[in-house]
């Protein structure tokens, strides 16, 4: 259904016990209270996590007692690096782009990647491309794709969703007229006012613009799917913090584990939705439901699974980040493609792992037609057909 880890036994699925589920797997650090603030993404739903963590506030299980953590919200994971850089935040959530670029970055500050947000096998989060409604009806994404020749296209500049879209565009051969670099707030206004003929985002605004559950002013016509390419955020930190502060560190990350697994649990998505709708504002509840577990049908077929929770790198995140490497050396925007010594560093995250008695991935959350899922999410006497859906 969610297919969760080794060893949790189907806690993952419960939820009577304790406030936010049956997964109060750690105990407290002691030792001297921290305070830190967190860069999280709400405007980003593989990271909504963070989101939760703040809202129930599952980080106080873990860290020592009378510790104090605030968050920040930036809407772009350059704005999260930053944040670490100036000192504002500590640890950071980052798309696979601004993720990696976040390590080069030694010269002003010394920045690691510690534990990984989640990986969609087909791009589903981050790589949300779009046309007007207005534009011709395509028999495939790749021929879409051609139809941008000569058009007009937007992407926010230094995201994961930039570096895709440039990508496939080049592989593919495509000349567009102009490749803005506009926020995601000016995408949607654009889109709706017919300026652009095209764009690649990130959900929830690829859902919030779309046909399929959003406004109806723009069309979700590819993800990473038909190239095979697959999506990833980054958890980042300070080095000298985490020096300082290897346990908190540690149990940091236990707390991010406990979240990403209740966040993405069924029987708790109606919740999720609820916060998502405070934090998240000027999107539809339906939006906000497909942004997180929906299926983007054929023929922009988006793949079966929506979303992995990994937490630590495995050979196919590696695969992709030597492509998005490759892709940011050969444009410049990092010295070279060779990581630097510890860029990568997830051992506090396999340890976090393995005292919690999880293993990778935590949850694999299917994609599921929002015809079918979205009506039963309410319905409490639907609970179980609900969940039933997910199953792989």
């Amino acid at each position: 259904m969610v297919r969760t880890a080794a060893g949790v036994a189907g806690a993952a699925l419960a939820t009577a016990g304790y406030p936010w589920g049956d997964l109060a797997y750690g105990q407290q650090l002691k030792g001297k209270p921290v305070t830190m603030n967190v860069a999280i993404r709400p405007d980003w739903t593989q990271g909504w996590f963070g989101m939760i963590n703040e809202e129930l506030g599952i980080w106080k299980k873990y860290l020592p007692e009378g510790s104090e953590v605030t968050f920040s919200h930036p809407i772009q994971g350059g704005i999260v690096t930053n944040e670490l850089i100036a000192g504002k935040s500590m640890i950071g959530h980052n798309g696979d782009a601004p993720g990696l670029i976040a390590t080069y970055k030694r010269d002003r500050e010394d920045i690691r990647a510690i534990a990984l947000i989640g990986s969609s096998p087909s791009g589903y989060h981050c790589y949300q491309v779009m046309v007007r409604t207005d534009a011709p009806q395509f028999n495939s994404s790749k021929e879409a794709l051609k139809w941008m020749e000569g058009k007009v296209v937007a992407c926010p500049k230094g995201s994961c969703s930039d570096r895709f879209f440039q990508d496939v565009l080049n592989r593919e051969g495509i000349q567009v007229a102009e490749y803005l670099n506009q926020p995601i707030g000016v995408i949607t206004t654009n889109l709706r006012a017919k300026k652009i003929d095209a764009a690649c985002t990130w959900d929830p605004q690829g859902a919030g613009v779309s046909e399929i559950a959003g406004e109806s002013i723009a069309r979700v016509v590819a993800t990473g799917y038909p190239w095979d390419e697959r999506d990833s955020g980054t958890i980042v930190c300070r080095k000298d913090f985490m020096d300082q502060n290897t346990e908190v560190v540690k149990a940091w990350l236990k707390a991010e584990i406990e979240t990403q697994m209740w966040y993405y649990d069924p029987r708790n998505h109606a919740e999720v939705l609820k916060i998502a709708q405070k934090y998240v504002k000027g999107f539809s509840h339906k939006a906000l439901w497909f942004s997180m577990a929906g299926l983007i049908p054929e023929p922009y077929y988006g793949g079966p699974i929506r979303d992995e929770k990994l937490f630590v790198w495995n050979d196919d995140v590696r695969k992709l980040q030597e492509v998005v490497r490759d892709y940011l050396a050969k444009n410049k925007i990092i010295p070279h493609k060779e990581l630097l010594p510890g860029a990568i560093d997830d051992s506090l995250a396999r340890e976090a792992m393995k005292e919690m008695n999880v293993t990778s991935p935590l949850i694999t959350l299917k994609a599921v037609p929002i015809d079918k899922g979205y009506p039963l999410l309410n319905d409490p006497k639907k609970i179980e057909e609900y969940v039933e859906l997910f199953k792989l």
